[in-house]
């Protein structure tokens, strides 16, 4: 658990049977921490006093290896599942943090700010629809939950919030032989003039290297419209876009 405070949350994990690794940055809720639950969770509970965006994954796997009982036949402790309340000044860092130890993450659960999670699950066309988007939907699949209203808290904040659920990708579900820095490349690229059309952004990248003419030979072949805003494409249309531009020798230029 990212941030788990006073243990609202985490006291719940534990209740449901769950072992929990509590990483907290603030070493005043780790001391309440250990005084409301260690005793009683003695074994299923270990508590970090850690910055998240400053500590490996692989270091808190073997930490959970250590500390959490198993049975002999059981299937030895590979993956995690993350979950928080995320404070909302963190949100992006955090998830581009679980896209980074996607290997060892499971699931994540996260609840966050509600404009965050309508950026999360934009469609092309629609204003939210951007990097971000595309960043978290290659990785992972991502749905939301529910909404959480800004009336459940207190002291009230002036946003309401919404449970996302982020189920990563294995690494078979990837396309074969794709530059991923590519790829995000070019969604960078796409992006980076909303107004202006995939083409003109995509002839002033050195990066890509490719004129006008030698790129609507590749729209054409892929269906891409001339007028096309980068906006308007699925991720599997800048998969396939990325592909092709590779296969010209493109890809690590």
């Amino acid at each position: 658990e990212i941030g788990p405070g006073r243990g609202a949350l985490t006291g719940e994990l534990l209740a449901s049977g769950a072992s929990v690794l509590a990483v907290e940055n603030d070493r005043r809720f780790c001391e309440i921490l250990e005084g409301e639950l260690g005793g009683d969770y003695k074994g299923r509970l270990r508590i970090e006093n850690a910055d998240i965006l400053k500590t490996t994954l692989d270091q808190l796997l073997d930490r959970a290896r250590r500390f959490t009982r198993r049975r002999v036949n059981s299937k030895p402790l590979s993956k995690l599942k993350v979950v928080s309340n995320l404070p909302y000044y963190i949100t992006s860092p955090v998830l581009f943090w679980l896209i980074g130890n996607r290997a060892r993450v499971e699931r994540a659960i996260l609840m966050m700010q509600k404009e965050v999670s309508d950026r999360l699950l934009a469609q092309p066309g629609e204003r939210d629809y951007g990097r971000l988007t595309l960043a978290l939907r290659y990785f992972a699949e991502t749905r939301r939950a529910f909404e959480v209203s800004r009336n459940c808290f207190t002291p009230k904040p002036d946003v309401d919030s919404s449970v996302v659920v982020l189920d990563f990708h294995p690494a078979s579900k990837f396309p074969k032989g794709l530059d991923e820095n590519f790829l995000f490349h070019l969604i960078q690229t796409a992006f980076a003039g909303r107004r202006k059309t995939l083409l003109n952004q995509l002839s002033r990248d050195s990066k890509i290297g490719k004129s006008r003419e030698e790129l609507l030979r590749v729209f054409g072949k892929l269906g891409l419209a001339e007028k096309i805003r980068g906006e308007e494409l699925l991720l599997k249309d800048f998969i396939a876009l990325a592909l092709s531009l590779q296969l010209r020798g493109d890809a690590g230029a």
